[in-house]
């Protein structure tokens, strides 16, 4: 299990797209109006597959899929595109997981991948 807390949240990272994308604290400045930045509080390795779950907060989600670079772009920069739906595509930096709703986030919130 590893833990993050979202540091800040851009002004356009959660709109009607049903997507979200998660940077570590290494974020570029173009991208910080898209991003939900977090840093890693524990140091555990991440490893999501198909069956893990991804908890924002208390609102918890399954894992339906795994892109193949998605853990280690999550264990180097903390990146990965966290699609909210069921069926799983092909972008090899994505996390899918159901259900297809956004999760409420805020700064401070944590998020636990198990």
């Amino acid at each position: 299990m590893t833990v993050t807390e979202i540091t800040q949240i851009g002004k356009e990272a959660v709109n009607d797209e049903n997507i979200i994308v998660l940077f570590g604290e290494t974020i570029t400045p173009d991208l910080l109006d898209v991003s939900v930045v977090q840093k890693k509080i524990s140091d555990e390795t991440i490893v999501l597959k198909a069956g893990s779950r991804i908890i924002f907060g208390d609102q918890s989600y399954q894992v339906q899929g795994v892109g193949p670079v998605a853990n280690q772009n999550l264990n180097e920069i903390g990146h990965a595109t966290i699609f909210f739906q069921a069926e799983v595509g092909t972008i090899a930096n994505a996390v899918y997981v159901s259900p297809e709703k956004l999760p409420e986030l805020e700064v401070g919130m944590k998020i636990t991948f198990q």
